[in-house]
């Protein structure tokens, strides 16, 4: 199993310190839907991860959150030594023709940690007077590569 097992319990929650966490823009997942793998390999003991992931993109307009899934719970896991979990962020992808909201960096943590790491990305977000879709997180997972793209919700967070 690429994310280890969960027969013997860890002993702590996954610390930023304990992980390399990566992002990767998937580019436009599915119709209108993009997506940035997110990934925590695991480079001390075993620990455990679950839920969603701590995320804020930076922008050209500042730092915004993103919301976590909350169809999707998660299921908590040990992560191996070595071993690699992943989440995604799902955005609505920008295919108005415009500049829309540049963002270049990717503020990501494990749940309920303090410290952060920032990744680089480089994607678009569309901007206009209607709905365009949610920016959201899901539970991490301890399966990888995995791809996630869960139905868009409208009208929610909006970009400016």
């Amino acid at each position: 199993m690429a994310g280890g097992s969960d027969s013997s319990p860890a002993s702590s929650a996954c610390r930023t310190s304990n992980l390399r966490i990566a992002a990767k823009n998937q580019s436009e997942a599915r119709q209108g839907v993009g997506s940035i793998l997110i990934t925590f390999t695991n480079r001390d003991r075993d620990c455990r991860m679950a839920g969603c992931p701590g995320t804020n993109l930076t922008t050209n307009y500042g730092k915004y959150p993103v919301d976590r899934d909350k169809q999707e719970v998660g299921i908590p896991f040990t992560l191996r030594r070595g071993k690699t979990a992943t989440a995604d962020v799902v955005y609505p992808f920008n295919n108005t023709g415009g500049s829309g909201v540049h963002v270049t960096t990717h503020m990501v943590s494990p749940r309920n940690e303090t410290h952060s790491v920032t990744v680089p990305v480089d994607i678009s977000l569309p901007v206009g007077d209607k709905p365009t879709g949610r920016l959201e997180v899901t539970p991490d997972f301890k399966s990888a590569p995995y791809k996630y793209a869960p139905a868009l919700a409208a009208p929610g967070p909006q970009i400016p």
